[in-house]
C-alpha cells in the first residue's frame, strides 16, 4: 500500500479539478431521494449537467486551458462533449416500433460507444434507449466513488421504461460493451427469479466484462492511504490529459474495484441460477469477441458463460488475428493455442463463427462456422480485408465501424461537426516524449469488420426462431 502510494505520487501528474469534483447531481442507488422511474432518471441527469457546466466549464478557475481539453470550452472534444446527446443517455424512437432495445456501455466509456449498434436496430424498426451508467459522461472523479450497485440499479429503471417503450407482446432486446455487457447480463438473470423484471428475449454482447484477472482484488487495498495529505493520487491507477470527447483517458483504482466485484457477483448468481435448473429460460445469447483483448479474459466468454447456458440459439463470433504468414512469426503464442483448443473441443453446445484469413497468402477475410453439437466447419467468404498495418482486434475496436468519424482507422466527416480523429491519428517517436504512451495512440479503435456484427444481428431478427444463420456483410464503407 505505502509503496503504490508512493509510486503514484511520483509517477502521475498534478491531478486537477475533473479528478477532484465531486458533482452532488449524481444517481446514487438507495438513498430517499433516488429516481424510481427512467424520467426521473433524465431529469436528475439535466441538473448533472448543469451542475458540470457551473463548477467547471463556466469558471475560468477550474475549466482546462489545454487545446484540445475536454474541458476547455472552446475546444473542439468540448464541443462534441457538451454540445452533443451522446454523453447523456438517449433514445431513438421509430413511428410504429417492432420492439424495443436496451443498450449499456462500458467503463469509463460514454453513450456514443453505443451508438453504431443503436442505429442498427433503429433502422430495423426498433426502439432504442442508450442508458449513461452513473459515474459516467461528466468528469473522470464521477468513478471515485460510484458502486456497480449504482450502475445496476440504473440499468434496472432504464429496461423497464424501455419494455414498455416498445409497446405489449413485442420483442424486448438488450445488448452492452465491456461492463454494459456484464450488467444486462447480470439483470437478464435476476430477471430469471423476478417477475418484475422485464425479461429481454435475447442479448447482444460486445467485449463482455465475464472474467476480470484475480489481481484486480489488490484494488481493495492499494489506495488505502488515499486520504492522507500529499498521497490523493494513490486514488488513481492512471491521471492523462483529457481529450476524447466520449472516453475517460484517467482512471482511478475505485472503478477496476467495482468492475471486479460486479463479475464476482454475476458468477455467482449464473451458479445460483443454474444450481436452480433456470438457466434454461436465459434469452438466447449472441456474443462478439476480439481473441486479442487486453481489457478482460476472452476464455471467460466461454468457461464463464456460453458453457454453462443449455439452451439453443447462443452464438459466439470470434475476430481472430491477422494470419497472414509474413506476421507468423510475430504474433504471440497464448491466444492462438486457446483458439486452436476451442476449434478442437469435440462439441461445443453454441454456434462458433470465426472471422479470420481465408488463406495464409491473403489478406481476405472469411467467415469459418460451426454449428452447435457439429464437429465440422463451414467457410464463407466475406468481401472483407484486413486494412494494410492491423494486426489485430482489440476491446475498444469491436463497437465502431472503420468510419466512425471519431475513432474511425478512415473517418469520415459529418456535415456541421468539427473534425476530431482520434482512430486516425498516427503518432511517431521515442517513448518518453508524449503525456500519453505512444502505444495507446497505436490502439485500433475501430472494427474494419463491423458489418459482421450489424450483419449478425440482422439476420437475428429476421430469421426469428431460425436455426441456421449466416454472415453476410454488406462491403465495408
Amino acid at each position: 500500500m505505502l509503496g503504490f502510494a508512493v509510486l503514484t505520487r511520483w509517477r502521475l501528474p498534478e491531478l486537477k479539478a475533473w479528478h477532484t469534483l465531486h458533482l452532488a447531481q449524481e444517481f446514487r442507488a438507495g438513498r430517499p431521494d433516488t429516481p424510481e422511474t427512467f424520467e426521473e432518471y433524465r431529469r436528475l441527469e439535466e441538473r448533472l449537467f448543469a451542475e458540470l457546466h457551473a463548477r467547471l466549464i463556466n469558471n475560468a478557475q477550474a475549466a482546462d486551458t489545454f487545446a484540445l481539453g475536454r474541458y476547455n470550452p472552446r475546444s473542439i472534444p468540448a464541443h462534441l462533449a457538451l454540445d452533443t446527446p451522446y454523453n447523456r443517455s438517449f433514445e431513438l424512437v421509430p413511428a410504429d416500433p417492432k420492439g424495443s432495445v436496451l443498450l449499456v456501455h462500458g467503463l469509463s466509456d460514454s453513450p456514443y460507444v453505443m451508438l453504431p449498434l443503436a442505429e442498427t436496430f433503429f433502422n430495423l424498426g426498433y426502439y432504442v434507449l442508450v442508458l449513461r451508467l452513473p459515474g459516467h459522461g461528466t468528469l473522470p472523479s464521477g468513478l471515485l466513488d460510484v458502486t456497480w450497485q449504482d450502475w445496476y440499479a440504473a440499468v434496472a429503471l432504464a429496461a423497464r421504461h424501455a419494455a414498455q417503450q416498445g409497446g405489449p407482446g413485442k420483442p424486448f432486446l438488450a445488448g452492452g460493451f465491456s461492463t454494459g455487457a456484464a450488467l444486462v447480463t447480470l439483470y437478464s438473470l435476476r430477471s430469471l427469479e423476478d417477475d418484475s423484471l422485464p425479461r429481454p428475449e435475447r442479448l447482444y454482447l460486445l467485449s463482455p466484462a465475464i472474467g476480470i484477472t484475480k489481481f484486480a482484488v489488490l484494488t481493495n487495498v492499494v489506495a488505502g492511504l488515499s486520504f492522507l495529505p500529499r498521497f490523493e493520487k494513490s486514488r488513481w491507477t492512471d491521471v492523462q490529459p483529457e481529450y476524447d470527447p466520449y472516453k475517460y483517458n484517467s482512471f482511478p483504482v475505485n472503478a477496476a474495484n467495482q468492475i471486479y466485484k460486479l463479475t464476482r457477483e454475476l458468477r455467482r448468481t449464473l451458479l445460483g441460477a443454474k444450481a436452480k435448473g433456470r438457466l434454461q429460460s436465459m434469452p438466447q445469447v449472441t456474443v462478439f469477441q476480439s481473441l486479442i483483448d487486453a481489457t478482460v479474459q476472452t476464455r471467460e466468454v466461454v468457461r464463464g458463460l456460453l458453457a454453462e447456458l443449455p439452451g439453443q440459439g447462443n452464438e459466439l463470433v470470434v475476430f481472430d488475428v491477422n494470419r497472414q504468414e509474413l506476421l507468423e512469426g510475430l504474433l504471440a503464442p497464448g491466444p492462438l493455442e486457446g483458439l486452436k483448443r476451442l476449434r478442437r473441443a469435440s462439441s461445443l453446445p453454441f454456434r462458433l463463427v470465426i472471422i479470420s484469413n481465408s488463406r495464409a497468402s491473403s489478406t481476405s477475410v472469411a467467415a469459418f462456422t460451426r454449428e452447435a453439437g457439429a464437429s465440422g466447419e463451414t467457410e464463407q467468404e466475406l468481401g472483407l480485408e484486413w486494412p494494410r498495418g492491423v494486426v489485430s482486434l482489440g476491446h475498444v475496436a469491436l463497437p465502431f465501424p472503420i468510419d466512425d468519424p471519431i475513432y474511425g482507422l478512415v473517418p469520415k466527416s459529418i456535415a456541421q461537426q468539427p473534425a476530431l480523429r482520434i482512430g486516425a491519428f498516427d503518432a511517431r517517436g521515442e517513448s518518453g516524449a508524449l503525456l500519453v504512451p505512444l502505444g495507446a495512440l497505436a490502439r485500433l479503435r475501430s472494427n474494419p469488420f463491423f458489418e459482421v456484427i450489424r450483419s449478425t444481428i440482422e439476420t437475428s431478427l429476421s430469421a426469428g426462431s431460425s436455426r441456421r444463420r449466416s454472415v453476410e456483410p454488406q462491403p465495408t464503407p
